[in-house]
């Protein structure tokens, strides 16, 4: 077991709280629709930081996976395919932020990036859904995602009059497409090496498990009140990021 987190480079101990964090996170993605990326980011940014954003957007793209195949019918695609136009400038803008910001400006980004995607959430904002506003939530998906893999808020904040399922429908198909051009371009900017991989595959489990936990009871849950200690604890986190 030594040898393992020795060939992984990471404490037990952090590998341990990292796992549970992945699968809180796809806990509240699978029954709420989105939060992978907003609970994990800055808890692992505390935790692991190297796991930000490649290990992160390969999650998202798994719990997409998972996810579309039970809401395939609900997809727009007519709003998904303009977002996604922005979304290309975005990725651009984003990997720039990272090879450019030093460390610590990347911190409190990501923990400015999290406290909006809270503000989203909570104050359901309504928007006009037209061109113009999809490119332009795609173009803040593409910087969100590429620097923390949160490219869903822009996208929830004009989906919120969408019935339940066909948000989640629309937001699994939009994550499967920007996960891999996400990991695209972060492989082109040298971002992206054998090690992600190797610790996301440890991980996997713990992302799989809360998925499954969460096929199982999320029904029985009081949603609202899932997705407030959510918001709660990443906000905590974002907040600590900032001080």
């Amino acid at each position: 077991m030594h040898s393992v987190f020795t060939w992984l480079d990471m404490p037990p101990a952090t590998w341990a709280g990292c796992a549970a964090v992945l699968a809180l996170g796809a806990f509240v993605q699978r029954a709420t629709g989105f939060g992978l990326a907003v609970v994990g980011a800055p808890l692992l940014l505390m935790l692991e930081p190297r796991l930000v954003p490649v290990v992160l957007v390969l999650f998202g793209l798994t719990i997409s996976l998972l996810m579309v195949r039970h809401y395939w019918h609900e997809i727009r695609f007519d709003a998904i395919g303009v977002a996604l136009i922005g979304r290309l400038p975005g990725n651009a803008l984003g990997v720039w932020l990272l090879l450019a910001a030093p460390m610590v400006i990347l911190e409190k980004l990501i923990a400015a990036i999290v406290l909006f995607a809270v503000l989203v959430t909570l104050c359901r904002f309504k928007l006009p859904v037209n061109r113009i506003t999809l490119l332009m939530a795609g173009v803040l998906s593409g910087i969100f995602g590429t620097v923390a893999a949160i490219g869903g808020p822009p996208m929830v904040l004009l989906m919120h009059g969408f019935p339940p399922d066909r948000m989640r429908g629309s937001l699994a198909a939009f994550f499967i497409v920007t996960s891999l051009l996400t990991l695209a371009t972060l492989a082109i900017a040298e971002q992206v090496h054998l090690w992600h991989f190797q610790v996301a595959l440890t991980l996997l489990p713990a992302v799989l498990l809360g998925n499954l936990v969460a096929d199982k009871i999320a029904h029985r849950l009081d949603r609202r009140m899932l997705q407030y200690a959510s918001l709660g604890l990443c906000s905590a986190a974002a907040i600590a990021l900032l001080l």
